[in-house]
Formats: structure tokens, sequence, C-alpha cells
């Protein structure tokens, strides 16, 4: 999910408590009348000729593209194409089950803003897609053997599909963590069989783990204006109360101007890259510590590279961040 930037690929509480009833296998794999079957060197190559309706946001447009076309789109706008092929072959499937999950929810409970289309590209709602130009542009000199590198990742898991009981998962993803993965009853608040914590010792590795923000009072103060019931006063040094953490230093919650807030909500409100965070007041001004890039639920992209290049397949790597899941 990229999907999850996310980038962020973001997953919300409301796709984390959805029923999965509507999902039932046999509704939402790739039909066998949509599989092209061929035979190459004595091998058998499958070729999906699925459409995919993608809602554009910003140019407020449905388009209709390959099967293909969207998983490379995905990869483009989620994962860094320096990634590991493995890494990137993971990141395949994960966005191939959110779409099959989406497209069922679509067909099942239409919603009217996407004009008919399965999901949108905006990462921060579902999950992104950037289209072959905007590839180029962003690839410049590079595009042509990262196209190839990214097709050939979609190619090699076409039809694969993570499944718990018989169903597509909420694949969730995040750039990176703390070092351990959390659950969606710890983030959400609603337990989901196959979304626990699970280590990621390869992500303190990352650059991008540890970041600090410093804020003036009345950039706190404007900030958590969002907060409802939030009443800042007094001196700045009081405006932050209780904070309560895990046992892996996410933040739980934290009282802001005299109210208990979730930990996630005053992330959002300030901005914070995560929900694992420290704090401290100092001179007049506020320092965050965060450590990761995103909700730190389901599968980390780069503790995904960081499996990979230790030697683990895509499969190991899925089913490492998806617990008891089988791959369809």
């Amino acid at each position: 999910m990229g999907f999850y930037k996310f980038a962020a690929l973001i997953v919300t509480l409301a796709l984390v408590v959805m029923p999965l009833t509507a999902l039932r296998q046999g509704d939402n794999s790739v039909r066998e009348d949509d599989i092209t079957i061929t035979e190459q060197d004595g091998k058998k190559e499958k070729s999906s000729d699925e459409t995919v309706k993608v809602f554009m946001s910003e140019d407020d447009l449905v388009l209709s593209i390959t099967l293909e076309e969207y998983l490379v789109g995905v990869l483009a706008a989620e994962m860094l194409p320096t990634y590991h092929e493995q890494a990137l072959k993971a990141q395949a499937v994960a966005a191939y089950t959110y779409l099959l999950y989406k497209k069922a929810e679509q067909e099942s409970s239409p919603d009217s803003g996407l004009k008919g289309a399965y999901l949108s590209n905006d990462a921060a709602t579902h999950q992104g897609y950037l289209t072959e130009e905007e590839r180029a542009e962003k690839w410049g000199d590079k595009a042509g053997s990262y196209e190839k590198k990214l097709t050939k990742a979609v190619e090699d898991v076409a039809g694969k599909c993570i499944t718990y009981e018989g169903e597509p998962i909420i694949a969730a993803f995040h750039a990176n963590n703390s070092g351990v993965t959390h659950s969606a009853e710890t983030v959400w608040g609603s337990e989901v069989p196959y979304l626990k914590s699970v280590t990621s010792v390869g992500d303190k590795l990352s650059p991008d783990c540890v970041k600090t923000v410093v804020m003036t009072a009345q950039e706190f103060s404007s900030a958590v204006s969002s907060l409802d019931g939030c009443q800042l006063s007094g001196e700045a040094d009081s405006w932050v109360g209780k904070i309560k953490k895990d046992d892996n230093g996410y933040v739980k919650s934290l009282t802001v101007g005299g109210a208990e807030f979730a930990g996630m909500q005053v992330r959002d409100a300030l901005g914070l890259r995560s929900a694992v965070f420290t704090f401290e007041f100092s001179d007049g001004t506020f320092r965050f510590t965060t450590e990761g890039y995103g909700h730190g639920v389901g599968m980390s992209q780069y503790g995904a590279d960081y499996m990979a290049r230790q030697g683990s397949t895509w499969e190991e790597i899925l089913k490492h961040y998806y617990s008891g899941v089988e791959i369809a």
C-alpha cells in the first residue's frame, strides 16, 4: 500500500472492520475466461486479459487498463524500483490482493464517488498508481530498465493472491517501522487474525527510520486545534500530559489540552510519520522524534527488501508479515 505510503501504500478503520463475507473465493479470483495460457519452450505461462477500472482523483476520470499495467503502475507508485525483485513480487501480490478486495466491495456496495471504478489512485485512500507517462517522467533515463524490472516481477506472480481461510486478506503495508510491526487491534482497535505484530529487524537500518519534528508553541497550538475537546491553557509546557505506550513504543494515547486522544489521532493532527514517538518540551519548543513511517500494520516495504537481500523469497516475506495466510 506504497499501498501503503502506503505512503505511505494507508488503510482506514472502516476497511479493517469491514466484514469479509463478500469476498468468496469464486467471486473475486480471476475467472478462467480472463486467463490466456500459452506455451513457450515447453513452459506454460499465464497472462490476464482482465480490465481494471481506476479512478484518477486529480483528473476526475476513470481509466480502464489491463491488470498488468495497473500492477506495474502500483509498484512504481508504492515501492522503490531499486528494491530486490523478491520484495517487488511480494508488493505485487499484496497490491493484487487489495484490488480483489476493493473490486468485490464495489460490486456489492458501489461508492458513487468512484464513478464505476474499483478504486482510486489516491495512495492515502486506496493505493497509488502511476501511468506509463508518469513513470517515464519520474524515472528519466532509467525508465526502460525499471519498467522491465517491474513488469517481470508482476508477470512472475500473475494471479497470486494472499488468502486467510479461503478469502483475500486486507493486505495492509507501510514504508518502514521501528523494528516491529503493529497489530490491527493496536492501531485500529479491531482484531484481524492475520495482522499481528511481528519482528521486522531490517527496518532500523533504514535512513528514514528516525526523524525529528520541532514545533513552536504557536505551530503546535494550530496543529492540535483540529482535535475535538482539546483546550489549551496555561503555560505551553503543561499542554501535553500523560502518555500511554505499549511494549513496542507505540503511543496508544496521550493527553493534550486536558483531553485524552488516541496516538494515531495526535500523529495525524501533528503530521508525524509514525505513532511510535517520544516527546519533549524545552526552550519554548516541542520536539517529537518518530521511528518508522506509516501506520506500521502488515508488510514493511523496507523490511521486505531487507528480507529479500538476506535470501527470503516473496512467499516467505508475505507469510512472515501476514500471520497464518496462504498464497492461492
